[in-house]
């Protein structure tokens, strides 16, 4: 008996009279636990919340608080759902059965007690109390943190709002998103994210456990994948859930390290209160939700408190997510395409296809905006395949009219780790009767530090087909230089952050130095991004960078724009005498 119900944990006997402490002492020692006994409902209620608790047996009538409401805030704490608590009173009509069960007891015991089945029934009950307790954290609890799950959150929220409204407090709901979480996922696999989440559980549960003895009542969920729920009952519930939530937020500023890695996952929070921000779960939660997605857009920083303001802005996201899928559905992108220049030849050798959304009543979206619509509603696959289509038809244009342009398309993570993106572009240059080699891939750096199969595979499939691999914001992704041995591309893109004081900065100096010192190791072609300036022009240009791209020799164009200023006729031996002098350093 002792084995199921460790001495560890303790039975709290609440009983006013000095016999009957004695007798339930002595029934439950006899199951294998210790006890602390009391003879009011006060000090049993406070001994139960600071302390391991594995039974309650409580008398109905007793000074202070009776059985009942000592037994009713008991299930008000979430540790307490599943505790059996035994009612022991000589009240045996059915309305006291009836407020008893409805105050929570688990069972009712009648006086006078036959003190020699007591233990028998006792052990039932634990027993009994043993296999729900394994069945609810079957049902209830997150098996990878260990945490409440979804549901679970949502019943304690209910739980804590009626407790709440009886004392006249608030109940602070602070939702939580990592905002990195996705790239850590789609880069490096399930099996590194769900380590990271553990760590996460780990510091979030920490950091609440600072304030628990002042604030008992507060409670960690993994509300589903990268989202945590915490929930603070207490009079000043939105001060302490704001002081929380800034701890929490403090808590993620360190990395989280794993097998050689550090990852920061900082999280965006919200924050709404019960009842000032809603009357029940569905409300509140809905609010704290929305003022997360407010944090998340970075307009006021990390931590964003509910205002009715916000529910106008989280419906224009819906909105825009909506608008967004009837553009790739109706063809109401267009994609703009970006020269790349040869520096010691001094003319165009390819662009880079850019996607941008007009939108009739927005009018220009911001391609950061939109994207992250795409990804955070799962159509970034559909719009990626919108884009390989669009460049496929231009190049047929472009061929047809006897101008051969190397295209390079982005391909994210999602893509990569999700999708058939060689297949995309086989079917679609079939389609448009276009050759693949014209065909470049840019994949972000921060791809090749995972060894996948995958990222292999797909690589490989692109190779097969003859397109050209490249390796886009080369510098700031989590990989070191020597990563790219493992999945050598045939080009590499410097970041435009390293350019942009290539000829100010030591450090950016440096760094670009290595990059093209590295790639003429291993025989790539070295593309600058963010070229602006002359004397950025000049400084990679001294030092042997192949191809330039940015906005001193041009930005973004319309096919109609770039064929007027490189290829038409009457245009091109002007500008293109004019691009060449420029890039090799004449004007």
């Amino acid at each position: 008996m002792s084995a199921t119900n460790p001495t560890s944990r303790l039975a709290i006997i609440a009983d006013d009279e000095d016999l009957g402490r004695v007798l339930l002492g002595e029934s439950v020692a006899a199951v294998g636990l210790q006890s602390l006994a009391f003879a009011d409902g006060p000090e049993a209620l406070a001994a139960a919340l600071a302390n391991d608790v594995a039974i309650v047996l409580l008398d109905v009538d007793m000074p202070g608080l009776d059985g009942n409401e000592v037994c009713r805030r008991l299930r008000a704490e979430p540790r307490f759902s599943s505790v059996p608590i035994v009612m022991v009173t000589g009240h045996q009509d059915s309305d006291a059965i009836r407020r008893a069960f409805e105050a929570g007891a688990t069972d009712f015991v009648s006086k006078p007690v036959n003190w020699a089945l007591l233990p028998r029934r006792l052990e039932y009950i634990l027993r009994n109390a043993a296999s729900a307790e394994h069945i609810e954290r079957l049902a209830y609890y997150d098996t990878l943190t260990g945490l409440p799950n979804r549901q679970r959150c949502i019943d304690l929220m209910g739980a804590l709002f009626e407790a709440a409204a009886r004392a006249q407090e608030s109940v602070a709901v602070i939702y939580l998103d990592l905002n990195s979480f996705k790239r850590v996922n789609d880069t490096f696999g399930h099996s590194v994210g769900d380590e990271v989440l553990r760590t996460v559980a780990g510091r979030l549960t920490s950091t609440v456990a600072g304030f628990a003895a002042e604030h008992p009542r507060a409670v960690v969920a993994r509300f589903g994948g990268d989202e945590f729920v915490i929930l603070v009952q207490h009079a000043q519930a939105r001060e302490i859930g704001t002081q929380i939530a800034a701890a929490c937020s403090e808590a993620f500023e360190e990395p989280i390290a794993y097998d050689s890695l550090e990852f920061y996952s900082a999280p965006s929070i919200g924050i709404a209160i019960y009842p000032d921000d809603g009357a029940d779960v569905a409300t509140v939660l809905k609010h704290a939700d929305t003022a997360m997605y407010q944090a998340k857009s970075g307009a006021g920083g990390p931590i964003a408190c509910y205002a009715p303001a916000m529910s106008s802005r989280l419906r224009d996201w819906l909105e825009l997510e909506a608008r967004l899928r009837r553009a790739v559905h109706d063809d109401l992108l267009t994609l703009l395409f970006q020269p790349k220049f040869n520096l010691q030849e001094g003319r165009i050798v390819g662009v880079e296809a850019l996607l941008r959304w007009c939108d009739e009543e927005y009018g220009d979206i911001s391609p950061t905006r939109f994207v992250e619509i795409a990804e955070d509603s799962g159509l970034i696959l559909d719009m990626s395949a919108w884009v390989v289509r669009a460049a496929c038809r231009q190049l047929r244009k472009w061929l047809d009219r006897g101008m051969r342009i190397p295209v390079a398309i982005n391909c994210s993570g999602k893509e990569l780790l999700h999708g058939d993106p060689a297949r995309i572009v086989e079917m679609e240059a079939a389609a448009a009767g276009v050759p693949t080699a014209l065909i470049e891939i840019e994949i972000t750096e921060s791809l090749l530090v995972k060894d996948s199969s995958a990222v292999k595979n797909v690589l490989r499939r692109f190779r097969e087909l003859g397109c050209r691999i490249a390796l886009d914001d080369f510098g700031t992704g989590y990989s070191s230089l020597a990563y790219i041995t493992r999945f050598p591309p045939d080009r590499i893109k410097i970041d435009k952050a390293f350019v942009r004081d290539v000829d100010r900065s030591a450090s950016d100096a440096a760094i670009a130095n290595a990059i093209l010192s590295l790639a003429k190791s291993l025989d790539l072609t070295v593309t600058a991004e963010g070229v602006e300036r002359p004397g950025q022009l000049e400084w990679l240009r001294a030092r042997g960078c192949h191809e330039v791209q940015g906005f001193l020799l041009a930005g973004p164009l319309t096919p109609a724009e770039l064929e007027r200023r490189f290829f038409a006729p009457d245009s091109a031996h002007a500008q293109g005498a004019e691009q060449a002098a420029r890039l090799r350093g004449g004007g």
